[in-house]
């Protein structure tokens, strides 16, 4: 083979795996908007370890964050989708998304009046809301 089929093959294949990169990550992107909708600023914002809290229901839980999915842990519940967990009862709760500054937050026995008060304390740092 001469060198300039070697750079030409070589160039058409980084242009396919180009080509396959940008439409798989459309299709990806596609996907979590077709699932959130308005709450896709939800998903792209907040990490694993985030905390959410429903201001409507006053409810709090934690935020377990895979490549698809955000589930909510909740001391009631193991597993709550995002979606289903902002829209309960056909309509739209408030919530905003928190961050820890500094170490972890455990789930088990802490109560939503002492996330408010570090809230109030400044121990953790708004993401977002909607």
């Amino acid at each position: 083979m001469n060198k300039g089929l070697k750079y030409g093959l070589l160039i058409f294949g980084i242009v396919i795996i180009t080509v396959v990169g940008f439409i798989g990550f459309g299709l990806y992107s596609m996907e979590i908007e077709d699932h959130y909708g308005d709450l896709q600023k939800l998903y792209y914002e907040s990490e694993n370890g985030d905390i959410i809290v429903n201001k409507t229901t006053s409810e709090f839980g934690l935020i377990e964050k895979n490549w698809r999915r955000i589930n909510i842990r909740t001391q009631k519940k193991d597993s709550t989708d995002l979606y289903n967990w902002i829209y309960q009862n056909g309509s739209e709760n408030k919530t905003a998304i928190y961050r820890v500054k500094t170490g972890e937050i455990e789930l088990n026995g802490t109560t939503y009046l002492e996330v408010k008060k570090m809230i109030k304390k400044s121990e953790l740092k708004i993401v977002t809301k909607n």
